[in-house]
Parts: C-alpha cells; sequence; structure tokens
C-alpha cells in the first residue's frame, strides 16, 4: 500500500495516476477540484494536515489493513515567497507547520505499523532548488533541507525494522506549472538544465518502485533533475 500525500498537487496528481499500477493507493489531498476520482485502486481522503486529529484518523483505519506493507509518499508541500527582512512570522509558520511539522507527525504515527510489521518506506520529496536556497525562498529552502536531516535520523533509527528512508530531490518537470510561467523563463530554466529538458512523471514513479524493492538503499538523496 502506497500512501500518498499531496495528491491534488501538480506532481501528485500525475505521479498518484501512475503509482496506482503499482500498488493500492491512499491518496490524501486537499483540492478536490484538482483530482480525478474516476482512478482506479485509488482511495481518496480530503484531509487538512495540519490538523493532528486527521492524519489521527487516516492512520487508525490504516490498522485494519495490517498485513498490508506501507509505502509513505510525502509530496505535501507549499511556498511563500519573500526576503528575509520583510517576510512574516505567519507565512513562516505557515510553511514550517505543514512542511516540516505535519510530516513529522504523520511519520510518527506510521512508525508503529511499520515496526509491527518489520517493513516500511519513507519517501520525502524535496526540490533541486529548495536546497539550493534561491534569493526569496527562506522558508521553503529551510523546510526542504530540514527534510534531509529528517530522513537520515529515520534512515538510523529504524533500518534495523527493514524501514528505509529516503529523499527524491526533484528539478523542473513537465506539469501544469511549468506550462504557466511564460516562454521566456521556460527557455531560461531549459537553458540551466544540462540534459536541456524538464522531467517525465514517471522517472519518480520508476524511484519509488527501485526504493521499494530495495532494502539496501537508505539514507540516501536521490536526484531527477537532469544534471543539476
Amino acid at each position: 500500500m502506497i500512501i500518498g500525500s499531496g495528491a491534488s498537487g501538480g506532481i501528485g496528481r500525475v505521479v498518484v495516476d501512475q503509482l496506482r499500477k503499482l500498488d493500492s493507493i491512499i491518496a490524501i489531498y486537499n483540492s478536490s477540484d484538482l483530482i480525478n476520482k474516476d482512478y482506479d485502486n485509488v482511495k481518496w481522503v480530503q484531509a487538512n494536515l495540519l490538523k493532528n486529529s486527521n492524519i489521527d484518523k487516516i492512520v487508525n483505519e490504516l490498522k485494519d489493513a495490517a498485513d498490508e506493507n506501507i509505502t509513505f509518499v510525502n509530496m505535501s508541500s507549499i511556498k511563500k515567497d519573500g526576503l528575509l527582512v520583510n517576510y512574516d512570522l505567519a507565512e513562516w509558520n505557515d510553511v514550517i507547520s505543514l512542511n516540516i511539522t505535519s510530516v513529522f507527525y504523520f511519520t510518527k504515527m506510521l512508525l508503529p505499523l511499520m515496526i509491527e510489521k518489520r517493513w516500511g518506506r519513507f519517501i520525502f520529496i524535496t526540490s533541486t532548488g529548495g536546497m539550493r536556497g534561491d534569493i526569496g525562498t527562506v522558508s521553503y529552502s529551510t523546510s526542504k533541507t530540514a527534510l534531509i536531516g529528517f530522513s537520515k535520523v529515520i534512515s538510523k533509527e529504524y533500518a534495523r525494522f527493514n524501514i528505509t528512508s529516503n529523499i527524491l530531490s526533484l528539478g523542473t518537470f513537465d506539469t501544469g506549472m511549468f506550462h504557466k510561467i511564460n516562454d521566456n523563463k521556460k527557455k531560461e530554466i531549459l537553458k540551466s538544465i544540462p540534459s536541456k529538458k524538464v522531467g517525465n512523471t514517471s522517472n519518480i514513479v520508476n524511484a519509488v518502485e527501485f526504493i521499494n524493492k530495495s532494502d539496501y538503499v537508505n539514507g540516501s538523496i536521490i536526484s531527477i533533475d537532469g544534471g543539476m
């Protein structure tokens, strides 16, 4: 079973569509107007992950499927840009709460199920841009680099239970967000990518499948960014 958060995001929607061909999916979303509920093998769960009670409800329902292995693919993320000197504390808290705190709590609640099963996979999505620390991305970049340390700790603490934790660091992908930017910006982005092309989301799905099948890939940062 694959649990995918952020399933209504630009990458999330496409990845869920492809992941459902590998395993049953619990797709957690926030924006109901952006999803396709006709997908086979997908259980859609609308939930605000900033509320711990919503995470508790999801995890409690998983206890009825205790015979299934669990892979958690965290794609939930928000980004609010601004220079540090002018950055509002409320915006900082919004980004950190979803991108880090909710991930911490979801992971903490899933761990007992994985430990009991002696099998688990955590896959946390970061971005090349977030890890680069671009100007105006103080909260986003902080949250994305924090996920690396978070994943490293999990990989060491729970490897003895056949639980692995890895990072997928993504570059620019051929999703709706890329198509919304102007042509000059597209050219600028493509020029910065060594492969001179944006990624297809099948690369992300291939990486998830690889990690699922691998018990010795742990604590890694796998870059899927065209050579950035």
